[in-house]
């Protein structure tokens, strides 16, 4: 039987069940995003669909065309380990406001990232107290002195404690600061390693790494366009060469490599020190690795891959305090190192111990509970986050605050959005490059202009020398009285075409409608008619879509190189629009991007282009 997945979608409603081929369906037509909320038979609990290890192959890019055996599960990825978005951010808003950050060595939980509309993120302290207000689109937490935010235009950057900005907002993205060193990426550009001054240590070109992660232990791992996975140290070089199906970050001198769809461990040399073998397997904490058997039971091994706990139990978590959550039937409780049942199955959900005390859910709330199994604080939040320093961040009634290991708030749930720091074994975010070749697409498309024409129409070509134009000729459409459109695609590399071509005849139109001497209209062609402006929509397919951003930022640029001048920013809401105005009867241009779509304007007329979009 095939394993199905019920979803939550928008306006927590829902559906399913779904099988695995569906899910791939509804993520193909936009209809499945990662921070949908799954659920299947024998899972604890709801999860994000992107932190679901079934659903890896749906979402991760590096490995796209797999194979399904019988049980509807993913043979490539059946990983103990969530699914690693490409590019995307392992942080996401779930149905309970919360979102989840990856812990690193380097992670500062001292401000915690909150905001009360979801839009505008600040910092609050352990106390409640903002020292950051809400500014900023998107917030992390700090890591080696310094947080990433996203900048209410929309770029990343990094600040410090005190809210000043360290490096500026200039990104499309980067990774968390360790050791120093961090991963950036510049709109169209290729991923580059910084330091804490902003200045380029390196950069990663296509020819190793389309993705990387932040830094751990010293290395840094990359994916290939072919989705085989190395490793770069901090001076740019590879010192594990691009060869396996998948890892993960190293943590404590292990990282966990697949090879033929198990996994193993290597050592910072690169060389397997525990074969691969299991088909899931976890990260070594206190010494032990949760894994899996074939036959989906869960034990632990040490760092010579010897096995401590048999394979016994339905799902288990990371060892921390020498206690570590298991699942028997749909039930957690606590085991020792030696396997044996220190608090006994009984929790509908549990975490790690910390600072003393484990978040244990039973039915819907959240309690905390001590060593012994009993509660140092009574089931009564509807979230409830680890310990750090003495405080944690719980949820009541949709909203957070923070209290102390007595259970008493410190600061009254007040905040309707808080990130929370995730202990699990969670996948790491991963930074995608942003280099798209347009070189060849910005040559050819460009060919077209010469002097003050473009396409070999200017100011003073008429409606009768357009329609005997070597292209356009043939199918121009001229119902309409002030345009004429050739809609035919027109190819000019393998994923960018125009899709359409139009000339706007806003000043003489190409016909009106006149009543003849018996009172029937007729239509007058004025054939000496001139265009206003040239219209371009842009078909982009493939590569060139998914990095549509590049290419508008491509096309600007030419212009700019070509003409000599900047072209200037309209700031029109929902989309991005900049023009360039000239005088002598030279070329006007202004390009639009709108959602998915490209256009460029081609003025031979710059009043009409200042009339259409209201520039003075």
């Amino acid at each position: 039987m095939k394993k199905e997945f019920f979803i939550i979608i928008e306006d927590h409603e829902q559906v399913g069940p779904y099988d695995l081929d569906y899910l791939a369906y509804l993520y193909q037509k936009g209809q499945l995003t990662s921070d949908a909320l799954v659920w299947a038979d024998g899972m604890s609990d709801w999860i994000r669909a992107g932190d679901c290890p079934d659903l890896y192959s749906i979402f991760c890019k590096a490995n796209e065309d797999e194979d399904y055996n019988d049980d509807g599960l993913n043979e490539k990825k059946n990983f103990k380990t969530p699914a690693i978005i490409a590019g995307g951010i392992i942080v996401a808003a779930l149905l309970l406001f919360f979102v989840f950050a990856k812990i690193v060595k380097t992670s500062d939980f001292s401000l915690i990232p909150v905001s009360n509309d979801g839009e505008r993120w600040g910092y609050i302290n352990r106390k409640g107290v903002f020292v950051i207000n809400p500014q900023f689109e998107e917030a992390d937490f700090f890591s080696d002195g310094l947080a990433k935010i996203r900048a209410s235009g929309g770029k990343v950057g990094y600040i410090n404690k005190k809210g000043e900005y360290v490096i500026p907002a200039i990104y499309k993205g980067g990774t968390a600061f360790d050791g120093g060193l961090a991963f950036v990426v510049h709109e169209g550009g290729f991923l580059t390693c910084i330091d804490k001054r902003g200045d380029t240590k390196f950069v990663l070109n296509l020819d190793r790494a389309q993705y990387v992660s932040a830094f751990s232990d010293g290395l840094a791992l990359f994916i290939t366009e072919k989705g085989e996975h190395g490793f770069v140290d901090k001076t740019g070089t590879t010192v594990i060469n691009a060869q396996f199906q998948m890892a993960l970050p190293f943590e404590g001198g292990f990282a966990r490599v697949w090879h033929e769809n198990v996994a193993g461990f290597i050592d910072k040399n690169g060389r397997i020190v525990i074969n691969p073998q299991f088909t899931s397997v976890g990260n070594f904490n206190e010494g032990n690795a949760a894994f899996s058997d074939g036959n989906n039971k869960w034990g632990y091994i040490n760092t010579k891959g010897s096995y401590v706990i048999n394979p016994q139990f339905d799902d288990a978590g990371i060892f921390s305090s020498k206690l570590a959550a298991v699942r028997q039937g749909r039930t957690y409780g606590y085991i020792n190192k030696d396997g044996r049942l220190i608090i006994n199955p009984q929790f509908d959900a549990a975490s790690i111990f910390s600072e003393g005390l484990a978040a244990v859910r039973s039915g819907n709330k959240f309690g905390y509970i001590k060593k012994d199994g009993k509660y140092e604080i009574n089931t009564q939040f509807d979230f409830a986050g680890d310990f750090y320093k003495g405080a944690a961040l719980v949820l009541n009634a949709n909203k957070w605050g923070i209290i102390n290991k007595k259970g008493q708030y410190i600061a009254n749930p007040q905040y309707n959005h808080a990130k929370i720091a995730s202990s699990s074994d969670t996948a790491p975010f991963f930074l995608e490059s942003d280099y798209y070749d347009t070189s060849e697409f910005i040559r050819l498309f460009f060919s077209r202009e010469s002097g003050n024409s473009f396409d070999g129409v200017r100011a003073t070509t008429t409606l009768v020398e357009l329609s005997e134009h070597a292209v356009y000729a043939e199918n121009l459409n001229t119902r309409e009285e002030n345009r004429a459109e050739y809609s035919r695609p027109i190819a000019i590399t393998n994923d960018i075409s125009i899709r359409n071509v139009a000339f706007v005849f806003a000043t003489t139109p190409i016909f009106s409608w006149l009543n003849n001497e018996w009172g029937r209209r007729i239509r007058q062609v004025y054939d000496n008619a001139t265009p206003d402006a040239a219209v371009y929509q842009f078909a982009l397919n493939g590569k060139a879509w998914e990095k549509r951003s590049v290419v508008f930022s491509a096309l600007r640029a030419e212009i700019e190189r070509r003409q000599g001048q900047a072209m200037i920013n309209l700031n029109v809401d929902r989309r991005e629009v900049f023009y360039l105005f000239q005088d002598g009867g030279k070329l006007n241009f202004v390009i639009v991007y709108q959602g998915d779509a490209i256009t460029l304007y081609v003025g031979f007329n710059a009043q009409y282009l200042r009339r259409e979009f209201g520039i003075l």
